[in-house]
């Protein structure tokens, strides 16, 4: 992996030795300061520490680092004598960094390189404390962006004022990225702003800011189609992505000729070459910017960052799907036996030991309840075990009903957070309770797909219409699908998104199939694809959360209201 930078392996070899004495004399006072707040002496010895420590990472020209050790010094001279509440913040941040000093000296020492972008999110943290602007994860990417010329760019003629346009794209990049800000419904999420973006770039064209919705369109398809993390710092910059609609829709066409913050552009590029996404709209992008290869990979990267501060968790997802693997050998195992005879049981010997470590690890991310159950199951196999005693259909029942039990939470876990709050809904469900959610949620969850299908062949039906030159047979179909959806949101209880697929219905049998098309249906199949988006976004996050906010359908009732369709 290139992310290297060019540094000095022997001079930092000569004052590691040094310079790790030195970091671990001024934690141990940092330390005892924080025991003893009014002894100036520790405080001025660790002020001094650092100062040495700034010093010697100047002369081995450490880059990263250094920043990091004059942030420390910028930190400390800040932290007063006295019992103050509001120092034990900053005490904590200097311990934070105190850790990070030496793990990122050994980093350097056992790999032979210098990673600078691994210590920003910790500089970050010290500035923040301090009040100073951040520095963008592009800090040390060495590129000026140029400017772009894109010739051929077709721009949607507006049949409405374009700030009105505009507060309506806003406010679909705005329903996006509450939910990208939430850790929620990613990529769906990530489809709404991506859609806001490129309708943004039709209404602007091939103008500066134009070709920023562009770059701004890419970057965020290719964080989200790469994986990319969402991190603190690109939640920032997906904020600052906002402020630029809001200026555009305030100001509107004054900004069409205005060249974008270059800042926010270096940025966006920067993503869009760390996701080393190869499709044809990254690489129109990469190629018109003229941006060189990164040397290494958002999860190269991440990897590193997990070096640093210690052994990475296993995420929630990845958790659930052990658990589920475990859970279904046993079942397997246990059918086996209910068929064949206890002695089944005595030649599987991993059962019990699975089993055990299934109820450890639920009791570890506090699934009390489930947990304590599987205990009692698994000293009933063990006592069958030991007996070989006949075991009666209603005995095997009980632990397949237990086993049930424990499976559909833990389907249910993989369905949230680890919050406290959640976790205590989750112990305080009966078991009844518990399977009889899993299995309505289930059977919710394929209405929904069965709906987002009929949606998809919508969305289809309709991209081939325009694309035959508004031929009426791509469409014909479209009104009896959208009539399928709303049956679907009457059975899920949903009116509000039955009334928007109602309105819908209206507008292609009134103005696409009945009418003659006019000049302006390229842009009325926008605002009317706008709708259907909204519907689809919101019928994603039904999946995730039964009460899902219906604001989200306010997009999908404005795109109607423009095109004369009012939802009551």
């Amino acid at each position: 992996m290139r992310a290297t930078e060019t540094f000095n392996g022997a001079s930092l070899k000569m004052v590691h030795d040094e310079l790790i004495a030195t970091i671990e004399q001024s934690a141990i006072r940092l330390e005892q300061f924080s025991s003893d707040r009014s002894n100036g002496e520790l405080l001025q010895g660790c002020i001094d520490g650092i100062k040495q420590i700034r010093g010697i990472l100047c002369l081995i020209q450490l880059k990263g680092i250094d920043l990091l050790a004059q942030e420390l010094v910028e930190h400390i001279n800040e932290i007063t004598l006295g019992d103050d509440a509001g120092i034990d913040k900053k005490l904590e941040l200097l311990t934070s960094a105190f850790f990070m000093l030496p793990r990122y000296l050994e980093f350097c020492a056992q790999t032979s390189r210098s990673m600078a972008l691994l210590l920003i999110p910790y500089i970050n943290e010290l500035r923040q404390a301090r009040r100073a602007p951040a520095l963008p994860e592009s800090h040390y990417f060495a590129f000026e962006p140029r400017k772009v010329s894109r010739q051929d760019v077709k721009t949607v003629e507006l049949q409405e004022d374009i700030s009105i346009v505009v507060r309506r794209l806003r406010h679909m990049y705005q329903a996006g990225l509450l939910k990208v800000l939430q850790g929620r419904q990613i990529k769906s999420s990530f489809a709404m702003m991506c859609r806001a973006l490129e309708r943004l770039e039709s209404v602007c064209g091939a103008t500066p800011v134009g070709n920023f919705w562009w770059l701004a369109n890419a970057t965020l398809t290719a964080i989200h189609e790469e994986n990319l993390r969402i991190t603190k710092s690109r939640k920032m910059l997906f904020s600052s992505i906002d402020r630029e609609i809001k200026r555009l829709q305030f100001e509107g066409s004054a900004v069409f000729h205005r060249e974008p913050d270059a800042s926010l552009v270096k940025e966006l590029l920067y993503l869009l070459s760390l996701s080393k996404s190869s499709t044809k709209k990254s690489m129109s992008v990469v190629t018109a910017y003229g941006i060189r290869p990164l040397g290494y990979s958002d999860s190269e990267l991440a990897r590193e960052m997990e070096f640093l501060k210690g052994p990475s968790v296993n995420t929630i997802n990845s958790m659930v799907a052990v658990l589920s693997d475990e859970l279904h050998s046993t079942k397997n195992i246990l059918e086996s036996a209910a068929q064949n005879g206890a002695d089944v049981l005595a030649d599987a010997p991993e059962l019990v030991v699975t089993l055990k470590r299934v109820a450890e690890i639920l009791a570890i991310v506090g699934l009390v309840s489930p947990s304590n159950s599987l205990k009692q199951e698994i000293e009933k196999i063990q006592h069958w075990k030991e007996t070989r005693k006949v075991i009666s259909p209603d005995e095997f029942l009980g632990v397949a009903d237990t086993l049930l039990y424990v499976e559909s939470t833990i389907a249910g876990l993989g369905k949230t957070n680890m919050s406290d709050e959640k976790l205590a809904k989750i112990n305080a469900l009966t078991r009844d309770d518990a399977m009889a959610n899993n299995q309505i949620a289930e059977a919710e969850k394929l209405v929904i797909d069965e709906a987002e299908l009929g949606l998809g062949m919508v969305k289809r039906a309709l991209s081939a219409f325009a694309e035959s030159n508004y031929d009426k047979t791509h469409i014909i179909n479209i009104t009896p699908t959208l009539d399928g959806v709303r049956g679907s949101m009457f059975v899920l209880g949903l009116p509000r998104a039955a009334k928007v697929l109602a309105g819908c219905m209206k507008f292609i049998d009134e103005v696409l199939i009945e009418n003659e098309q006019h000049a302006a249906v390229q842009h009325m199949l926008e605002t009317f694809a706008d709708a259907i988006i909204s519907v689809e976004y919101y019928l994603d996050n039904l999946k995730v959360d039964k009460n899902a906010d219906t604001e989200v359908l306010h997009i999908a009732e404005e795109s109607l209201d423009a095109l004369g369709y009012k939802v009551v």
